[in-house]
């Protein structure tokens, strides 16, 4: 009672509001919207509902979010975030913002209906008050804290499709497939050739070993990348080197990788080996060479990646499959994000592209 004491003042006013409302049997709210009058929607305002609205007025009365909204919030948050750590990271990867929005809308929500979820969409509108001020290095990891998996139910050995089913909070996915069982997560060093790693580990298949991304200051070789915003430089006749912060900006100097630090792709941007200067790379679609095209660089959009580019020899943009379309991990193409080359097994290179669905992953 002490709110309501407090605010009888309030309790004056919201009680005026009330006997001038709607007569019994016009439209009415039920409260959970709008936080007043009639919450039981019987048509009549009683004394106990209006003591709960001026509780809720002083204390902050929040109407719980369905999961359409918190889904659609976290597409939102998440495309426009990738626009903001990768150039035009949208539209090169989905063919454009709208799409990106539908496609990860529809991935949040499946992730919110799997059995065992622990996720909720409460937890879901935190992640997304969370992405605008993270580091871009959390979003390319997925380490951002409020939006990393929550623990379910399911406990190790349990097939899963999605980590937040899992108890330990890790879904192992074999590799090839969208389909994994609860495991405990993984640790520095452990192996990646026939599942993937936990979130904030990447496979290094040089090894194959599940690795942290290189932070600034941090070790790097050819085969472990930096984290995003960083260059890996390696000395002159070292097999590895340090991360060094990337050059972000246009014209800015730069050192020819590995023994300098570079420009950010992210940003748009290569170093060119004559001015050692930061230049724009040429944005190309499928069909056009990618990689190393001389006398600059060429990067893949509008849904596309790059295949076959290594070294000075270019490659080709492919365009992401649709879902259901063929595959293939090494050759191309890859597959409209979240849908994943599904090829059966982490020997097969050739699939069909396939969104994770929990329904078919189901314990023997």
């Amino acid at each position: 009672m002490k709110h309501v004491v407090s605010g009888w003042l309030a309790t004056l006013s919201l009680l005026a509001l009330v006997i001038v409302g709607p007569a019994r049997g016009a439209a009415q709210c039920c409260g959970t919207e709008q936080c007043a009058g009639d919450l039981n929607c019987d048509g009549e305002v009683t004394v106990d509902e209006i003591l709960t609205v001026v509780n809720n007025a002083l204390s902050g009365c929040v109407a719980p979010v369905s999961a359409d909204q918190a889904c659609a919030d976290f597409a939102t948050a998440n495309c426009t975030k990738l626009d903001q750590c990768v150039l035009n990271g949208s539209t090169a990867r989905y063919g454009g913002a709208s799409t990106c929005v539908a496609r990860q809308t529809q991935a949040c929500l499946t992730r919110l209906g799997a059995t065992g979820i622990g996720n909720t969409p409460a937890a879901v509108e935190s992640c997304v008050k969370a992405v605008p001020a993270a580091p871009c290095s959390e979003f390319d990891l997925g380490t951002i804290p409020e939006c990393e998996a929550k623990v379910g139910t399911f406990s190790d050995n349990a097939a899963c499709a999605f980590s937040g089913q899992c108890q330990s909070a890790n879904c192992a996915i074999v590799n090839g497939t969208n389909c994994g069982t609860c495991a405990p997560a993984n640790q520095p060093g452990n192996p990646c050739d026939m599942t993937s790693c936990s979130t904030g580990l990447v496979c290094v298949g040089a090894t194959p070993q599940c690795q942290p991304r290189g932070a600034l200051g941090g070790s790097c070789d050819a085969d472990l990348a930096c984290s995003a915003g960083l260059s890996c430089v390696i000395p002159a006749g070292m097999a590895a080197g340090t991360c060094q912060t990337a050059a972000a900006t246009l014209g800015a100097a730069c050192a020819p990788k590995p023994t300098g630090a570079g420009c950010d792709p992210n940003a748009g941007l290569y170093c060119d080996s004559t001015t050692h200067t930061c230049l724009a790379a040429t944005s190309v679609t499928a069909g056009a060479q990618c990689g190393f095209v001389n006398p600059g660089v060429a990067a893949c959009t509008d849904a596309s990646t790059c295949f076959g580019a290594q070294g000075q020899t270019p490659g080709t943009c492919k365009a992401n499959a649709a879902d259901g379309m063929p595959c293939d991990t090494q050759a191309g193409p890859s597959c409209i994000p979240p849908a994943r080359c599904v090829t059966g097994g982490p020997t097969v290179t050739t699939g069909t592209c396939e969104l994770p669905d929990p329904n078919k992953c189901k314990s023997n």
